[in-house]
């Protein structure tokens, strides 16, 4: 026979009755809780995840891309007379390289001064240059050798940061940069100043 809920045994079963239905929103919500980190986990690892794949996708593509023209890839060289700009590849040249890509490392030997032909930049004395790059390398170095096949080079100690001015004496100079970017690779290039005194 079941407890009237006048009774007290009746009142009894229904307090608890009603107590677990107090309780039961609390439940939900507490377990809703704490599937709401574990959601919120999930969702940031699997956006974690994407964003790496596609890095790695557009990583790849990239690598092709260079891979196929490496030498399209490298930085460019700029050498600046005052608003006069060095043409490339006929008044400032490449003369080898080595370039490490995503995947890959290519390189080309270094040649020497006459392995490149070169067309001299007329400069008058004492005249400010200056080198850039389209992406700054950590270290440059300029070298300068006087006359017609020159063999030794004397490092410009000023020419680290670009930077540095034709010869005072009018003759014909070569000159050699070298350019190296950390965990990249280097590039040399050559260039020739013919320096020719006002009076001239």
């Amino acid at each position: 026979m079941e407890a009237s809920a006048r009774t007290p045994k009746g009142r009894f079963f229904a307090a608890l009755l009603l107590l677990g239905k107090m309780d039961l929103p609390r439940a939900h919500a507490k377990e809703n809780a704490m599937k709401l980190p574990k959601v919120f986990f999930r969702k940031l690892l699997l956006g974690v995840v994407l964003v790496a794949l596609a890095a790695g996708i557009t990583m790849f593509i990239k690598e092709t891309l260079d891979t196929r023209n490496p030498e399209a890839s490298l930085p460019l060289i700029t050498v600046q007379y005052g608003d006069e700009v060095f043409v490339q590849d006929k008044e400032v040249r490449r003369a080898g390289w080595e370039w490490n890509f995503f995947l890959t490392r290519q390189k080309t030997p270094a040649l020497s001064i006459e392995d490149v032909p070169l067309s001299p930049v007329t400069v008058l004395p004492a005249s400010p240059l200056h080198i850039s790059f389209t992406k700054n390398p950590t270290r440059l170095r300029v070298l300068r050798a006087a006359g017609e096949s020159p063999s030794e080079y004397i490092e410009l100690a000023d020419a680290g940061n670009g930077a540095f001015s034709s010869p005072t004496m009018p003759g014909l100079y070569y000159y050699k940069v070298q350019a190296e970017w950390q965990g990249r690779g280097f590039i040399q290039y050559y260039f020739a100043l013919e320096v020719r005194d006002l009076m001239a």
